[in-house]
């Protein structure tokens, strides 16, 4: 096989094609999330696919542009592929929605994409659902889009969801209290929200700070735990702007219980997450059987004005609909896959075939998955496919049966078949499919 025909048959690294039962479960679960969205009152919103790299870039910090898929456009502007969607839907929040009503809650399903190496239940192009709920600095907004996210995954049927809360303001506080530089304030996140502990010794080398200073770092990724766990920084760190983040966790949790969902949740104050924008509380949820986290988010105050668009509090979260569905599948859920089609017309004299098409149309009509036969095959064949493509009942136009106002409907499953009258037919099909 030629080079040349080889990559026009594969599809690029970090891609794949999905089809027939895949898609049918894909579907299962994002019908179920976009429910549940719309249950909560949130909105569909949609942004394109690719933009001006500078507006996909902003907020969003360098760690996650370099993963950005860039090209130009034939007037040389530097475009790019978008790699989440906060971002972009906050430049719509900026230049379209400024004045409307708020609290506003928008929800998106889209593909995502990341130059980044491929692994189990990591792609270059992958699926993200999401919602933003823009213009509420309360915990209330904060307890609801952590309780969408909750729900959402509950809803199509992951089993042991944890969610982990902690608040990036605690690191950003603790930085400026130790009068750290962005750099190296960079390369400190980096190990505490991968929690590596050898990664944040060797990084704590290259800082001058105090060693009680390098000791709160240090702790940070094993704050995890009830909410009393917070007091463990606070005898430690004697700093307002630590407190106010404490609390806001602690209101946060309180708010959860009156939605009867905080024990889904432990707080982690390890959590930095790594996408600048976050100004505020931040969430990552797990689930048994994957090992890496089905989605995260929270607060971003400040994404709106970095756009030009004035300040606009705001929380959200995206999920990742492929880990969610790799997950599903080593959890061995049942996804409730329905027969399609659910008929075959097959006819056997070629007199009948616009009759077989009537009667096709009007099964879909009436709500029923149909197949008609166009290759004019044996009936033995059209049996025969009927099987392998796992379709249930097959309806038979034979001429003798026809004149007399009957078809022959067969149940592939039972090897039975039966006539029906031709008035009866759809009533009969409705009945047994």
């Amino acid at each position: 096989m030629s080079r040349n025909l080889s990559f026009k048959l594969k599809t690029p690294k970090g891609t794949q094609d999905y089809y027939f039962d895949y898609m049918e479960k894909r579907s299962y679960i994002e019908n179920k999330m976009r429910t549940n969205f719309e249950l909560w009152g949130f909105k569909e919103i949609r942004t394109p696919t690719f933009e001006y790299f500078d507006s996909l870039a902003t907020g969003t910090g360098q760690e996650l542009q370099e993963s950005m898929f860039r090209f130009k456009d034939k007037g040389g502007r530097q475009l790019a592929l978008r790699a989440e969607m906060t971002s972009p839907i906050a430049r719509v929040v900026a230049t379209q929605l400024r004045n409307h009503p708020l609290p506003m809650r928008m929800y998106y399903l889209a593909p995502m994409f990341r130059y980044e190496e491929p692994q189990s239940g990591r792609q270059r192009e992958f699926w993200h659902a999401g919602i933003e709920l823009y213009g509420s600095s309360l915990p209330d907004a904060d307890a609801e889009v952590i309780a969408v996210f909750i729900t959402t995954l509950n809803g199509i049927g992951l089993k042991g969801l944890g969610v982990e809360l902690g608040h990036v303001g605690l690191f950003k506080s603790i930085v400026r209290e130790a009068g750290l530089s962005l750099e190296e304030a960079a390369a400190i996140r980096r190990t505490i929200d991968k929690k590596d502990e050898k990664g944040l010794e060797e990084a704590l080398k290259e800082v001058d700070v105090s060693s009680k200073m390098k000791d709160v770092f240090r702790m940070l990724p094993n704050l995890r735990g009830d909410v009393s766990v917070t007091k463990k920084i606070l005898d430690t760190v004697e700093n307002e702007e630590v407190k106010a983040c404490i609390q806001n966790i602690s209101d946060i949790v309180k708010v959860l219980k009156l939605y009867d969902l905080d024990s889904y949740v432990t707080v982690d104050l390890g959590i930095v997450r790594g996408i600048d924008y976050y100004t505020g509380a931040v969430f990552e949820g797990f689930v048994q059987s994957l090992g890496i986290a089905v989605g995260g988010g929270g607060r971003y105050d400040d994404l709106v004005a970095q756009f030009g668009g004035g300040s606009f509090p705001a929380t959200g979260f995206a999920i990742g609909v492929d880990r969610c569905h790799l997950a599903l599948e080593r959890q061995g859920f049942n996804f409730p896959l329905k027969k399609k089609p659910q008929i075959l017309v097959l006819y056997i004299d070629k007199e009948l075939k616009g009759e077989a098409i009537k009667i096709s149309k009007s099964l879909r009509e009436n709500g029923l998955s149909t197949e008609m036969d166009i290759l004019e095959r044996k009936l033995s064949k059209g049996l025969e496919r009927a099987n392998k493509m796992g379709i249930p009942y097959v309806v038979i136009l034979g001429k003798k049966e026809f004149e007399q106002g009957e078809i022959v409907v067969r149940n592939m499953e039972k090897e039975m078949q039966e006539l029906v009258k031709i008035g009866n037919l759809i009533s009969y099909l409705q009945g047994v499919k």
